[in-house]
């Protein structure tokens, strides 16, 4: 720990512990993610539950993120929400969709994201920060150990080290894979219109008119 850091602890100690309030994952809104977490989740088997709910997104910095965030949602949505919202507007669900509202429980507490190891503290490559101070129960409550208050600082700082990586590394792959998702997708069609000129006419023809309504919606 440099000179620098040991004053900052001295100066302020930072105390968490969880009280399991669910808060965090109620108004969360979209958690990064980083590599280490798609490979936690390979090695665990657990990929395919998280699937649905993971989206590319830009954020409102402009960075291409990915992220866990509910479905068919603009993860943004909220901010437009607080400077246009009518009387009549729906509020935005910014919960986790892997938090349990009824039981206030996180499905995949063993497979969180490291996102959600580090909260509420963040490293944004210079200093620590504590987010959501003023609503989440657990900073400040009880007693913290040196050694758990520097677990959590050097999981903060390996989240900053990982989602910078991941920010350099998306815009680069989504651009290597836009040829490849392309491909497919031809292929894919021309199978289909090939497959389409094989049935019988009576069965093209209410295929087709399905497609035509699909469109229209």
């Amino acid at each position: 720990m440099s000179s620098d850091e040991e004053t900052q602890l001295k100066k302020q100690k930072f105390v968490f512990n969880c009280t399991k309030s669910g808060v965090c994952c109620v108004k969360r809104g979209p958690i990064p993610l980083v590599m280490n977490d798609l490979v936690m989740w390979a090695k665990n088997n657990v990929v395919a539950n998280m699937m649905p709910y993971i989206k590319f997104i830009k954020t409102p910095q402009g960075a291409l993120d990915l992220v866990l965030t509910r479905k068919d949602q603009d993860p943004y949505a909220f901010l437009k929400q607080s400077e246009e919202k009518s009387e009549d507007e729906k509020p935005i669900d910014l919960s986790c969709p892997l938090f349990n509202k009824e039981t206030k429980e996180c499905t995949v507490y063993d497979n969180r994201p490291l996102s959600c190891r580090t909260y509420p503290l963040e490293y944004d490559g210079e200093k620590y920060m504590v987010v959501n101070s003023d609503e989440c129960e657990g900073i400040g409550n009880g007693e913290m150990t040196k050694e758990a208050r520097m677990e959590m600082r050097e999981l903060a700082k390996e989240m900053n080290h990982a989602l910078t990586e991941m920010r350099i590394c998306m815009p680069v792959l989504s651009q290597a894979f836009q040829p490849f998702v392309l491909q497919e997708l031809m292929q894919a069609q021309q199978k289909f219109m090939e497959d389409l000129e094989k049935m019988p006419p009576e069965e093209r023809e209410r295929i087709e008119k399905q497609m035509m309504k699909d469109q229209q919606k």
